[in-house]
């Protein structure tokens, strides 16, 4: 049973995960550090968490420990505390890798998760490696959990997170273009938004069905689909996408080890 969660560094990330965990869950005591103390008070004030005296009081608090630090302060904030056998660290560093964190965490378990703002609504799907129950547990409240099977995985899967933040700017691109065509800004809104819902539903209904079948069925000859698509391969814009995640995961890749 999680009875308590303490989370280091209190920043964007941490928000979206506090306020997740308050949603799925008012049983759970979450114990933030002070470092961000008027981001910690007012997610004090929201979701009734506790602002611990410093970093340390929150490892001695709780019982599963949620690392959101930036990652180039997440080995230094953690070789300054004092963890205990028996306790999860879950480490949402981008790009710190188990071997370097394990020996700045020892006793403790430590494992790498990642997930995204949609935590906060507990929609996010959330990546763990390697798996723990505990962790899995309460990375649950936040959405569904894909365990990876090696770090490598881990390491390619994170770059979706970039592609996370992409979407809203493709998003963004459609409703401006459908609202300078006349459309009322609010009914261009909805429409785009409720239009990549439905696709991504129907995509979750079939999850036996290959995308690119989905499409064929949509693209037919002669259709405004098929129209826009050529434009789009013409232009190479969905190889662009491609490259874009290749340069996030090689970032992802050349990490200390």
């Amino acid at each position: 049973m999680i009875e308590s969660v303490g989370i280091i560094g209190v920043g964007h990330l941490a928000s979206y995960i506090v306020g997740g965990l308050r949603r799925a869950s008012h049983e759970i005591k979450i114990i933030l550090s002070p470092r961000n103390i008027n981001k910690s008070k007012d997610l004090a004030t929201r979701f009734g968490t506790i602002i611990a005296q410093n970093n340390q009081d929150v490892v001695n608090s709780a019982n599963i420990i949620i690392i959101t630090t930036r990652p180039e302060d997440t080995i230094t904030v953690s070789e300054n505390l004092r963890f205990q056998t028996g306790q999860i660290v879950i480490s949402m560093a981008i790009g710190i890798t188990l071997e370097n964190l394990k020996s700045s965490i020892a006793p403790a378990t430590v494992v790498r998760a990642n997930t995204i703002s949609c935590a906060a609504i507990n929609q996010s799907p959330t990546l763990l490696f390697p798996d723990n129950p505990q962790a899995r547990t309460i990375l649950a409240l936040l959405g569904q959990v894909h365990v990876l099977p090696d770090e490598a995985c881990f390491t390619s899967a994170s770059a979706i997170g970039a592609f996370y933040g992409w979407i809203y700017a493709l998003l963004d691109e459609t409703i401006s273009w459908t609202t300078h065509t006349g459309v009322p800004q609010q009914t261009a809104r909805n429409v785009v938004l409720e239009t990549v819902r439905g696709a991504v539903n129907m995509a979750l209904n079939e999850p036996n069905s290959d995308l690119k079948a989905i499409l064929a069925t949509l693209a037919t000859p002669g259709g405004i689909t098929k129209q826009g698509l050529n434009v789009l391969h013409q232009k190479q814009s969905l190889e662009v996408w491609t490259n874009a995640l290749n340069v996030v995961h090689k970032r992802l890749s050349n990490v200390k080890k």
